[in-house]
């Protein structure tokens, strides 16, 4: 009798937690539903059977049972513009997790400029791997890469603008981020493409850069970079010459977080150390309340 008391005691208590847990809007990896390849523009040209470089998306979803909209977080995969897919292990384990703090997560395939156009002296390792460019410019293959892929992130948030009733996504919140060259298209598509789609309310850059920060103004959404100091591929001065601009124009909500002994795509550690301080950041340019 008293084992049955105990177990009914913990089930009631069990069932409270999940409640709170469900309410807060903190869902579990159970809870998130993932709606794959979905077409968000029409395929690009002589690219048939490479769907690295197609226009889709995972939309990743937090099912909570309440009627408010989810504010959104766009994902753009790195690979130096050659390489990469929103499929690669990293970027599905990060997807999930900010899902799971109550984020609609867009995780975006694009157009990969320098896998289809071999180069030399344009990849994002050559051109930064020292220090940022003294005249503020990258190669100009690497710079044409750069716009094709923020060219198709805007069609993403053309998508998201369309699709915001059917899938609940809070249009009028949304931040981008993206790790590496997927970084790199985040911050030109904030600060340097002059997208009026939607508004970008704030931007997460895992070690990616600009070759200047030119369009970096006082009304322009805060950052929150993180960046090893030990990267051989996109040096760690980019970072701190960005932060470095947020500072000078007003930008308190700007964060830095130099990684130390780390080196470049370092998403196990964010996925394990930094998920929390993510969703505070967003919480905070998204005018969330930590219940909401």
């Amino acid at each position: 009798m008293k084992s049955n008391c105990l177990f009914i005691k913990v089930l009631i208590f069990s069932t409270i937690i999940i409640a709170i847990i469900t309410l807060n809007g903190k869902v579990s990896a159970q809870s998130v539903k993932v709606f794959q390849n979905m077409r968000y523009a029409e395929k690009p040209k002589g690219f048939e059977q490479d769907t690295s470089s197609d226009r889709l998306l995972d939309l990743y979803l937090p099912q909570v049972e309440n009627n408010k909209s989810y504010p959104v977080l766009v994902f753009i995969h790195g690979g130096g513009f050659a390489g990469g897919d929103k499929n690669a292990k990293g970027n599905v384990l990060l997807c999930q997790k900010i899902a799971e703090k109550g984020y609609a997560v867009v995780s975006i395939n694009y157009y990969l400029y320098l896998r289809q156009h071999k180069i030399a002296g344009a990849s994002a390792g050559v051109n930064m791997k020292d220090a940022v460019p003294a005249d503020g410019k990258f190669h100009p293959g690497l710079e044409t890469a750069v716009k094709h892929a923020a060219a198709d992130t805007e069609m993403a948030l053309q998508w998201i603008k369309d699709n915001a009733t059917t899938y609940k996504l809070d249009a009028n919140r949304v931040a981008i981020s993206g790790g590496s060259a997927g970084a790199m298209t985040a911050l030109y598509t904030a600060y340097q493409s002059k997208q009026q789609i939607l508004p970008i309310r704030c931007v997460v850059n895992l070690w990616g850069g600009l070759a200047n920060t030119d369009g970096v103004n006082a009304s322009s959404p805060a950052v929150l970079t993180f960046h090893g100091d030990q990267d051989e591929i996109i040096n760690v001065a980019y970072a701190k010459a960005l932060h470095q601009k947020m500072t000078a124009v007003g930008s308190s909500t700007s964060e830095m977080h130099i990684l130390q002994n780390m080196g470049h795509a370092i998403y196990n550690y964010i996925i394990k150390s930094e998920i929390n301080r993510i969703d505070e950041f967003l919480q905070k340019c998204m005018g969330i309340k930590p219940d909401a």
